[in-house]
């Protein structure tokens, strides 16, 4: 009887999804960086005629609605596609409330951290996504925040600058209090900040940590097989000594 092959296997093979993912990664991670540059831009030029922001404002929608129809694209083409909107409810939020600019920006910073994550395997990889994690969730937060509190009533927010230091003294739980949010979404931006905050604080800490262990176990890994090749050199030495004395015993015998 001949027996045929078994075909190969389909598992191995990326799906539709992970395909397109894959595709569209590096456009959608550059389409993030451009959404964050007009949003910086957005919030920082206070005085920009109203052209200006209503241009700005069209580029901003067009960028979300790019994230929309991806992640529509990424949802028909998955297998399970009432689990993959279950799994992902921050994409599906951050699609369904187009209006709250904070949240889109939310949305690419993601996209740029998903970027940044993947094929991450060695510690200085590591330690360069904790690090641009750091920096981003420091930099979006206080844009987030002079957006919502800048010109509100007893703000303390009067440039970009009291902005980002509260973004710090508050990422590092040490909170000053010179500086407080004053508006409800200022007050949820610092909610998102602490816990974010915390987060990356005990995660850096505990890399670091980890990092050290390794190096005094690497240490005295070293140690030890000095010690262990020491040990063999001086037994080898004791032995070419008892060698030497038996040969000099036996050469005063002779004579």
């Amino acid at each position: 009887m001949v027996q045929t092959s078994a075909a190969p296997s389909d598992d191995s093979r990326p799906s539709r999804r992970q395909t397109w993912e894959r595709a569209t990664g590096i456009p959608m991670l550059v389409l993030a960086v451009l959404f964050i540059c007009v949003y910086a831009w957005h919030v920082l030029d206070t005085g920009a005629s109203p052209r200006l922001d209503a241009w700005l404002e069209r580029v901003d929608i067009m960028i979300w609605a790019v994230f929309a129809v991806d992640f529509g694209i990424r949802t028909w083409l998955s297998t399970d596609r009432w689990r993959f909107v279950r799994t992902h409810p921050l994409e599906l939020l951050i699609v369904l409330l187009p209006p709250f600019r904070p949240v889109r920006l939310l949305r690419a910073a993601l996209l740029v951290l998903d970027q940044l994550n993947r094929n991450r395997v060695t510690r200085a990889r590591l330690a360069i996504f904790v690090g641009t994690s750091s920096a981003l969730t420091l930099m979006l937060c206080s844009l987030a925040f002079f957006d919502a509190e800048y010109g509100a009533p007893d703000s303390k927010i009067h440039n970009f600058g009291d902005a980002l230091w509260w973004s710090m003294v508050s990422v590092t739980t040490v909170g000053y209090g010179d500086v407080y949010p004053v508006t409800v979404h200022g007050r949820l931006i610092a909610l998102i900040l602490m816990t974010l905050g915390i987060g990356l604080i005990s995660f850096a800490i505990g890399t670091t940590t980890s990092w050290v262990m390794e190096q005094l176990k690497a240490v005295e890994v070293s140690t030890d097989r000095t010690e262990g090749e020491i040990t063999v050199l001086i037994d080898e030495i004791r032995a070419l000594r008892s060698e030497v004395a038996e040969l000099r015993a036996a050469s005063m015998a002779q004579h």
